[in-house]
C-alpha cells in the first residue's frame, strides 16, 4: 500500500499521498503547508497529477494555491456544492481556523458514482454529505478518504454551514453499508477501519439502527 499522511495546517489535517508503481500520485486534502508536501513529493521521485478536496472547508483546501504554484498541471477535484467556499472566507471557516489564503478553480467536479483515474490508480466517488453538502468519500481499493464525515469512534460535526445532521447519518449509513473491509482515512485523527467503526462507533450504529 503506497501511502502516506502527512499532519498540515493549523489544524493538523491528514493530508494524505497515494501513489502506483510507476510513481504517478494523487494528494487528498492539501490542508496547507503545501512546501511539506512538495518535500516529500520530491523526496520520493513522485509525479503529482491530480489533488483530490474531501470537501471545502479551509483546513482542507488550504494550501492547493501553493500547491498548483509548484505543480500547474495538477486537477484538482472536489464536489460542485462546496465550489462557494473556495472564494467564501466565513462559509469555509478559513478566517476561524487560520487557513493560508487559497483562492483557485476546480479543474474537475464530481457527482456520486464518478471515478477519477490517476496513473494506474481509479478513485470512486461516494457522496457523504453531513458535514457539508459537497463533502464526498473517495474510495481506492480497500480505503477510503472519507474528509470530516467518518472519524475513529466518531463523525463530523453537522453545526457548521452546510451541514445536516440527517444527511450526516444517511451518509454514515452508507458508508457502513459497504461490503467488505475498508480503511478508513479521514481528515482527523488516527486511521481505523470499517469492521471496527460498524462494532464500536455509537454514531454509525445510531444510523445503522434509526435511518
Amino acid at each position: 500500500m503506497n501511502l502516506e499522511v502527512l499532519h498540515v495546517g493549523p489544524l493538523g489535517t491528514n493530508c494524505y499521498i497515494t501513489w502506483d508503481d510507476n510513481k504517478t500520485c494523487a494528494v487528498v486534502d492539501c490542508g496547507g503547508q503545501a512546501q511539506k508536501v512538495a518535500e516529500f513529493i520530491e523526496e520520493n521521485g513522485l509525479h503529482p497529477t491530480h489533488l483530490f478536496l474531501t470537501h471545502g472547508h479551509g483546513d482542507h483546501i488550504g494550501g492547493v494555491e501553493g500547491f498548483l504554484r509548484l505543480y500547474p498541471d495538477t486537477k484538482v477535484v472536489m464536489a460542485p456544492q462546496d465550489v462557494e467556499m473556495i472564494t467564501d472566507r466565513v462559509k469555509s471557516m478559513a478566517d476561524a481556523v487560520g487557513s493560508e489564503p487559497s483562492v483557485f478553480t476546480p479543474h474537475i467536479l464530481v457527482q456520486d458514482g464518478d471515478c477519477v483515474t490517476c496513473g494506474e490508480m481509479e478513485f470512486y466517488t461516494i457522496a457523504t454529505p453531513g458535514h457539508t453538502e459537497g463533502s464526498v468519500t473517495f474510495r481506492k481499493g480497500d480505503m477510503l478518504f472519507c474528509g470530516d464525515t467518518l472519524f475513529q469512534g466518531s463523525m463530523g460535526r453537522t453545526d457548521l454551514y452546510g451541514g445536516n445532521e440527517g444527511k450526516m447519518m444517511q451518509s454514515l449509513k452508507r458508508l457502513a453499508a459497504l461490503e467488505g473491509y475498508y480503511i478508513v482515512l479521514p481528515g482527523h485523527g488516527p486511521t481505523s477501519n470499517l469492521d471496527d467503526e460498524r462494532r464500536g462507533n455509537p454514531f454509525m450504529k445510531q444510523a445503522v439502527h434509526n435511518f
